[in-house]
């Protein structure tokens, strides 16, 4: 057999088995996947639970939910995404973190193939206030509906009913204030809101008058600067004639700021173009390898194909929000300690670069230069690349 034949076929064989295990990651994930931008159309897939409820603050409380999927489908889960609405203020206690209930799993109270029934334990949040908890549905994706229900939390015992406070900022850097904005509202008046914030783990206190704004039953204080790397413990008391409310212990460490979340992508077209994009490319390079008097014009056909292809899914890129781009940083590519952002640095800047190899390769096909030796580490990169974009969740439109 000839070497060109050889070299042809196994990268027949080499695209061929990637494309048999994107087909496995992608099952994978349409059943871990977060939902976060998962259809809430009629889709066939129905959701039933109470529209609204009202609990105690950080009450255990039950929700009932039922769910019918479709019969031509085969996997079927709930979840209740952390990444959705307001969701991450409840905690699910049972049957698992994040909800995640599978067809006729040990929970599902529904035997029937399809359908799920479940009745999840859920902590409400500590502070009083109007929620929405929104509950999905997911079904060999793109198939997936939601359904929300507004849970009204309410102040347990006397006193006034402190609201959910809002911090600017999150998180302060060295000797940056932090303030603090609180809704407490009371049917006999307030009396006073304090807030309180500790630098010694709680053993010892200091107290901050909050003002009301301009804004009725809105009051504000402000934590001083502390120095980097110390960690401030805070929370909010507020009394009126019935008693006094204690807020929880909130905590945040001076300097040490979140890293931002990566937003998913709605319209970056991912495998749907990038799959028949890599066929050509593997295809294309095959039959040249094979033979490359016969097939050099199919070749360059097929080439220029698959670059016009994935030239369009990275244009495709800058109708993503600002926040898809935080990983440009390139500070990312070194830190193993957020292996999310870590990949997604890498998934960009390859990106970069098979690009480059791929237009440069793109322009001396047109000159009529034959060479293999920029267009063929382009087609690497852009297997790898859709690899990582599977992992990363970026490669469907939901």
């Amino acid at each position: 057999m000839k070497r060109n034949t050889k070299i042809g076929l196994l990268l027949v064989s080499v695209f061929l088995l990637v494309l048999v295990a994107s087909n496995n990651v992608l099952a994978s994930r349409s059943f871990q996947n977060d939902c976060s931008s998962c259809h809430s159309d009629a889709t066939g897939i129905s959701i039933t639970m109470a529209a609204t409820m009202t609990v105690d603050a950080g009450e255990t409380f039950q929700l009932d939910v039922q769910a019918t999927g479709r019969v031509s489908e085969t996997s079927f889960i709930l979840k209740i995404p952390s990444d959705v609405s307001q969701n991450d203020e409840f905690t699910v206690e049972y049957p698992a973190a994040g909800g995640l209930v599978d067809d006729n799993d040990a929970s599902d109270l529904d035997t029937d193939a399809k359908e799920i029934h479940i009745v999840y334990n859920i902590t409400a949040p500590d502070f009083a206030g109007t929620y929405t908890l929104t509950v999905y549905a997911v079904q060999d994706l793109p198939f997936g509906s939601s359904e929300s229900i507004t849970i009204t939390v309410e102040q347990v015992g006397d006193g006034p009913g402190i609201g959910v406070p809002t911090t600017e900022p999150d998180v302060p850097r060295a000797n940056q204030d932090f303030v603090v904005s609180v809704g407490v509202t009371s049917i006999v008046g307030v009396d006073y809101v304090t807030l309180q914030y500790s630098i010694t783990n709680g053993s010892s206190w200091e107290n901050v008058t909050m003002t009301e704004t301009a804004t009725a039953g809105v009051y504000t204080g402000t934590i001083p600067g502390q120095a980097n790397n110390v960690e401030v413990l805070w929370r909010i008391v507020a009394g009126d004639a019935t008693g006094e409310s204690v807020g929880p212990i909130l905590s945040y460490i001076v300097g040490q700021i979140p890293v931002e979340p990566i937003e998913v992508p709605q319209f970056h077209y991912g495998w749907l173009l990038g799959a028949p994009a890599l066929i050509l490319a593997y295809i294309g390079t095959a039959l040249e390898y094979y033979d490359e008097e016969r097939f050099t014009k199919a070749h360059g056909i097929m080439l220029s194909l698959a670059y016009i292809l994935t030239t369009i899914n990275v244009l495709s890129l800058f109708m993503e929000p600002a926040g898809a781009w935080t990983a440009m940083n390139p500070a990312y590519l070194i830190d193993f300690s957020n292996m999310l952002m870590f990949m997604h640095s890498w998934h960009i800047w390859l990106g970069i670069i098979s690009m480059i190899l791929g237009t440069l390769a793109f322009i001396t096909h047109l000159g009529g230069w034959k060479t293999c030796n920029l267009g063929l580490p382009a087609v690497v990169l852009w297997t790898i690349l859709g690899i990582m974009g599977i992992y990363l969740g970026e490669v469907f439109v939901m």
